[in-house]
């Protein structure tokens, strides 16, 4: 594993925090609120940890940034809708279902086309992913459908971030996504007629974190870690989100794990692991294959 898999890992460790925390905010604010006020804050920080990294604005680094962020948005303002109707670990696991939509998305908007061992380890870890989340079942109510958008911003906004960070800074494109994501928010605020949540009802301590630690930290570190890998790869990763929120609901809030889950994590990592090392495997057996040289 190397350091851009390493950061992907952690990327999933702190989203899998969110998932409870989110569902709670969303009984005192409303998605859009949240959204705009934690896509504000994330922008604030990091553009003033960074602001070198930033300015001159390329106009590309605008263009590929500003679509990044309309996915991203679209992912993040679908999730919390959701939220607001489903369980943290029904969306959980229908948030995990972009490993599915992100191999075929690659062929559009990249030209890349899926290699055999990532296909298999997609497969391995959706298979997991329905085991470790048995109990959170499917359906398609609206909650389902709107996390079901999320899954497919999300794996749009990997495949899209993948090819971007290649060309521009990491740290520019991550401003102007969140940029465009808190001018979303804030769009969807105006068109209800403002902010309506009371200062004191805001759950600052929460916004704090999914602002600071999980958006400007993990947008920075996702959008350079998609640079130096492939876009299943990451996903498969991303997968391992489910895993982390259980974890944290056991840690913090006393919930247990059952064999389902366990069985579901196991086959999650081995479908990670398949990814990861399909091809230092493939290679390996093919130069065991070719006769050695005079």
């Amino acid at each position: 594993m190397n350091r851009a898999d390493l950061a992907l890992l952690i990327v999933s460790a702190i989203w899998g925090t969110t998932f409870a925390l989110l569902r709670d905010s969303l009984r005192s604010i409303h998605p859009a609120e949240l959204m705009a006020v934690r896509f504000s804050m994330a922008t604030v920080i990091l553009l003033a940890a960074f602001p070198r990294r930033v300015f001159p604005l390329r106009t590309s680094a605008v263009r590929m940034g500003s679509w990044m962020g309309i996915w991203l948005a679209a992912g993040y303002l679908t999730q919390v809708i959701g939220l607001a109707t489903i369980t943290a670990a029904r969306s959980a696991f229908i948030t995990s279902t972009y490993i599915l939509f992100t191999p075929f998305l690659m062929i559009p908007v990249a030209g890349i086309y899926p290699k055999a061992g990532e296909l298999l380890g997609v497969a391995l870890g959706f298979i997991g992913i329905t085991l470790f989340s048995a109990d959170a079942g499917f359906s398609l109510r609206p909650g389902d459908l709107w996390t079901l958008g999320c899954a497919a911003s999300f794996g749009i906004q990997i495949v899209i971030t993948n090819v971007a960070a290649k060309r521009e800074d990491p740290v520019a494109l991550s401003v102007i996504q969140m940029t465009a994501g808190a001018i979303a928010g804030w769009a969807l605020v105006l068109a209800r007629g403002g902010f309506h949540t009371p200062a004191a009802q805001v759950p600052w301590g929460v916004l704090v974190y999914l602002s600071v630690v999980a958006t400007a930290l993990v947008i920075a570190m996702q959008t350079w870690a998609l640079g130096h890998t492939t876009p299943v790869r990451a996903s498969m990763i991303f997968a391992t989100e489910p895993i982390f929120a259980a974890l944290f609901a056991m840690a913090f809030f006393g919930e247990g794990m059952s064999w389902r889950e366990v069985l579901g994590g196991a086959v999650i990592l081995l479908g990670v692991a398949l990814t990861i090392l399909w091809k230092p495997w493939i290679e390996h057996w093919e130069a065991r294959r070719q006769p050695a040289s005079p």
